[in-house]
């Protein structure tokens, strides 16, 4: 059965997210390369409808229970859990601090968050599809980022899968700061009515 996190991800997608039409080709080429270029400008959220409203409640309960089992996990609260990834991304992204004794919290939260599907929708859709809870839901996806970010840095310690180091600058790893800008910022998608994105 599935949980209520990925039916609320469904139904969103279904009924909320929009792609805009690129009005040129340098645009799409810069959305290509700009992920939260794209998420800022290539996308429009639809308010969400009040029949998800329970759904909704249902998926915060849920991530809350998984939120509490890590921090418990872990030993350390939810702020000290996000100031400490915090310091290991910002030594990930410049390459000049120590990232990887933090990213090993990676093996404790690996499947928590269980893709970029779940990421996107606590990062940008819920906040702008439902702007009421705008600030709570924005705290819940900064540590929905940070978790999922944190396996993805486990995953680039060289000693613990293929062996080489990631690139900050590849493409999951610049999508990835491109939703920690978002869940960090005021900045929204656009609420627009538009042609339904699928995906």
């Amino acid at each position: 059965m599935d949980s209520p996190i990925s039916r609320l991800e469904e139904e969103l997608w279904e009924s909320c997210v929009y792609r805009r039409v690129a009005d040129d080709m340098e645009t799409v080429e810069r959305w290509q390369q700009d992920p939260l270029a794209f998420q800022l400008e290539g996308l429009t959220i639809k308010p969400m409808p009040a029949a998800l409203e329970p759904l909704l409640e249902q998926a915060i309960a849920s991530w809350k229970q998984t939120e509490a089992k890590i921090c418990a996990r872990l030993r350390i609260s939810r702020e000290q859990f996000l100031e400490e990834f915090e310091k290991a991304r910002s030594g990930f992204q410049s390459g000049l601090g120590e990232w990887s004794e933090f990213a090993r919290h990676g093996e404790i939260v690996y499947g928590a968050v269980l893709n970029m599907d779940v990421v996107n929708m606590f990062a940008w859709i819920l906040p702008a599809a439902d702007p009421g809870r705008q600030d709570e839901l924005h705290q819940i996806g900064r540590m929905v980022v940070a978790v999922f970010y944190t396996e993805l840095l486990y995953k680039a310690v060289p000693d613990n899968f293929d062996g080489s180091r990631a690139d900050p600058g590849s493409i999951i790893f610049r999508k990835m700061e491109a939703r920690w800008s978002l869940v960090n910022s005021k900045a929204g998608i656009h609420a627009a009515d538009e042609v339904p994105y699928g995906y």
